[in-house]
């Protein structure tokens, strides 16, 4: 009989026989549940979750039975987890407010980990990041005596997906590739397809799809060899997302309809869900719009079912977007709100602006352009307020550390063969110095027994003097014959040792000149690496320029250019419009002339900078009729900067220059920039109205200043008060 049949026959015969009602529990008893606990894991490992939490509930009215604390609070564990794997958090709120006095009154680390690991996966999912990050960090801290577990390398990987989930992709790639680490030492396939699924995430959002699918491949492949239905339930409907952004319609088909079949096999909601908003995608990709709908209400009626927040505060949106395909303006206006709603009440900013931009879009393709207009500017609003905290290089960094990591380990490897040897040379030098103080032993035993000779000689012929002395001087020829030999032997035995000692010395020398010729190949292949991300960032800087601020400028000219035709009979408010579209207009020309300044090489000199920084002044200035002081380095001081300082150094000027031109009502200003011992220093000061820091919120541009100059450890500061003028002051080394 199979193996795992004998276990359940055991567990039914096991229970059968013992839930008479008991006292106490006994030795047989809690050997019997912890079996069953074993069983019930295994259980959960390969999605039976039915079975799962039929034992489980079998193990925990026999353990409150006979009072066995003990088997009560995991099973309240083996519950929660099945609950958490089906997507029901309210369910495991539940059983873990259950486990938490029982793991506290035994004192039980494990269940304190596995207790804090669920809170802070409930958490997560109902927007509470704070509160997961916490609840993620006590578990690792509690299970510190055994950072190398596969429940050390779990709590990693919910903290990484923890910080993916708030933009902080540094991190959370870091904390994937330490879960990676210990799931590979520990032979845990499973874990090991898991994470590589949540490593592809990251990889996708930075726009890496071919590296996300081969990261997803893996994860395949590891799910199968282990029969892992849930596992190969999220993989595919992964997969098959990356493959429609290629459109690859063929193979995204393949892989959702598959997660479809895995997710209803196992019966999971949470699953179910996933695979049906993937098949959603798949037909709204392919313009089927009205089936796109259908799969998508279907999921989010899952979702609803199991209170999923975050992933129904984007699918809300993603129905909009279908409903209006299918020109179902009402249900689509109502998802949009819907989305809005849930993303303000769980503080994601991220699908907050993605709700205004999703409703500004709606109503300006209705021609409503006032609500166009209101939700273009809360969108503007939080667009500005997130920051990037993530950069490619940083991910591509800790993703070459990973993989280099076996290199190094095959060196160290040589390194300690060769380390071998050289006990083993040091082992045969040992074997000579043994040599030399046997003969040295041997050298004082004979001249002992000739002293004692030469006395018992002369005790007992005192006559025969001459002849023992004669007898002794042949006696000390003889050891010095032999001394001479043995150093003869000797002598040829260093010799010997000292040719052993020069080849080693040559081979080490070899390998040491091959070692070099090896890191001097990865040093020119990774300064190759360096140029070649550096070439990346700078592209993906322009596009993102290009897309963020003049793309969405553009879209708001066009919502004011139909303002204005719509109030052409009321003249002043069209003039407002047709002023902030004319503004718009003179951010784009500039924006552009900026990028296209920013990335020239002949501009790397900043003389050419300190020049377009003077006529920018002057002209912002004089057409405020500010009488204004410029002062700038000469043209000796030949000053060079590199491309990304001169930007945030040019930028850092001309929102402090723009500040003053347009709020502070001066007369007279000074801009000063002076160079003294590579430091390059700005003064901004005006006598205008000035304003009391204490009491007035700065603005994004104030702070994006802040961040561009502790970005290159300066230090920026603001001095104003009411009615005294402003100064702002910044100092920061120039980066050779």
């Amino acid at each position: 009989m199979h193996l795992k049949y004998v276990s359940i026959l055991y567990c039914c015969v096991f229970f059968s026989s013992i839930l008479i009602a008991q006292k106490k529990y006994t030795a047989k008893d809690s050997s019997g549940i912890i079996n069953t606990i074993e069983q019930i894991q295994q259980f959960t490992k390969h999605s039976k979750y039915d079975s799962a939490n039929y034992y489980a509930n079998q193990v925990l009215s026999l353990s409150k039975n006979t009072g066995f604390k003990t088997g009560e609070a995991y099973a309240y564990d083996c519950l929660a987890e099945v609950q958490l794997l089906n997507g029901n958090m309210n369910a495991v709120k539940k059983y873990d407010s259950l486990i938490t006095p029982l793991a506290v009154q035994l004192k039980d680390t494990a269940l304190l980990v596995s207790y804090n690991n669920h809170t802070g996966v409930y958490n997560m999912e109902n927007g509470r990041y704070k509160e997961a990050e916490q609840n993620f960090l006590s578990a690792i801290n509690l299970g510190k005596e055994k950072l190398q577990s596969n429940k050390a390398a779990e709590v990693n990987s919910n903290l990484g997906s923890l910080y993916l989930a708030t933009g902080n992709k540094d991190k959370a790639v870091e904390l994937f590739f330490k879960a990676l680490r210990i799931y590979e030492k520990n032979n845990n396939d499973a874990g090991e397809g898991e994470t590589y699924s949540n490593i592809s995430s990251v990889f996708y959002l930075m726009g890496k799809i071919d590296e996300a699918i081969a990261y997803q491949k893996e994860s395949i492949e590891l799910r199968e060899k282990n029969h892992d239905m849930q596992g190969l339930a999220i993989t595919n409907v992964n997969i098959g997302q990356l493959y429609i952004l290629k459109a690859d319609y063929p193979h995204a088909i393949q892989h959702l309809k598959q997660s479809v079949s895995y997710a209803e096999q196992i019966n999971n909601p949470k699953l179910k869900a996933s695979a049906y908003s993937g098949m959603s995608a798949y037909y709204s990709r392919t313009k089927d719009f009205a089936a796109a709908l259908s799969w998508q209400k279907k999921a989010i009626l899952l979702f609803e079912e199991t209170n999923n927040v975050q992933l129904l505060s984007r699918l809300y949106v993603a129905a909009g977007n279908l409903a209006n395909a299918t020109n179902d303006s009402a249900t689509a206006i109502a998802y949009y709100h819907k989305a809005l709603a849930l993303a303000i009440n769980l503080h994601n900013k991220e699908n907050i602006k993605n709700a205004y931009e999703k409703l500004s879009s709606f109503y300006s393709s209705h021609a409503d352009y006032e609500n166009a207009y209101k939700n273009y500017v809360s969108y503007t609003e939080y667009r500005d307020s997130i920051s990037n905290l993530s950069t490619l290089s940083t991910i591509e960094e800790i993703k070459t550390k990973y993989e280099t990591e076996k290199k190094d380990n095959e060196i160290s490897k040589l390194n300690i063969e060769q380390r071998i040897r050289q006990l083993e040379i040091e082992k045969q030098k040992a074997i000579i110095s043994g040599n030399l103080l046997e003969a040295k032993q041997k050298e004082n035993e004979i001249t002992l027994l000739s002293q004692q000779k030469q006395l018992q000689d002369a005790v007992i012929n005192k006559q025969n003097e001459e002849i023992e002395k004669q007898v002794l001087l042949a006696k000390n020829n003889a050891q010095e014959l032999r001394l001479a030999e043995q150093e003869r032997l000797l002598r040829n035995k260093q010799i010997d040792a000292q040719k052993q000692f020069r080849n080693f010395l040559i081979a080490g020398i070899a390998i040491l000149l091959l070692l070099a010729a090896i890191l001097f190949n990865r040093f020119q292949l990774k300064k190759k690496l360096e140029q070649q991300k550096l070439l990346l960032q700078m592209r993906n800087d322009i596009s993102k320029n290009l897309h963020d601020d003049i793309g969405a400028s553009l879209s708001n000219i066009n919502i004011l250019n139909e303002l204005t035709k719509r109030n052409v009979s009321n003249p002043d408010k069209a003039n407002s419009y047709l002023s902030k579209a004319g503004e718009d207009i003179q951010r784009i020309s500039e924006s552009l002339s900026d990028i296209v300044w920013n990335i020239n090489p002949q501009y790397d000199d900043l003389d050419k900078l300190f020049v377009r920084m003077k006529r920018y002044a002057a002209d912002m200035l004089e057409g405020k009729n500010i009488d204004a002081t410029l002062s700038f380095p000469g043209e000796s001081e030949n000053i060079t900067m590199p491309m990304d300082q001169r930007r945030d150094f040019y930028l850092i000027f001309k929102e402090a220059v723009n500040n003053l031109a347009k709020y502070s009502m001066a007369s007279n200003a000074t801009v000063n920039v002076g160079y003294n011992q590579n430091m390059i220093e700005l003064l901004v000061q005006d006598n205008g109205k000035g304003f009391d820091i204490d009491k007035v919120r700065l603005g994004n541009g104030v702070l994006n200043m802040k961040q561009r100059a502790e970005k290159w450890n300066g230090q920026l500061s603001i001095d104003s008060e009411a009615g005294k003028g402003t100064k702002i002051m910044m100092s920061m080394n120039v980066a050779s």
